[in-house]
């Protein structure tokens, strides 16, 4: 589904799935898991377009990402936020 979304961009579809992954983290045996199937279109710019005007699911997209422990992306362990990956 994450695929098709970067093919076929859907700022709502992408919402719901980014706050599906972020209630899954909350269980400690599913956030184990999402650390090696997370997939790697969560992880770097690829939704950046999509996100810019959601600052809400930016935020839950950043969460989600601590929560599972992303090292992919320093700056989110810095605190700077997901700014880094706004570009314009």
């Amino acid at each position: 589904m994450v695929a098709a979304i970067a093919e076929q961009p859907s700022s709502r579809l992408l919402k719901h799935i980014i706050r599906c992954y972020l209630r899954l983290s909350d269980n400690p045996r599913a956030c184990d898991a999402l650390r090696s199937c997370l997939p790697d279109m969560l992880r770097d710019a690829t939704f950046s377009t999509c996100l810019r005007e959601d600052q809400t699911t930016r935020r839950w997209l950043q969460q989600l990402l601590h929560n599972v422990g992303v090292s992919r992306v320093p700056t989110l362990q810095a605190g700077a936020g997901f700014d880094h990956m706004l570009v314009s």
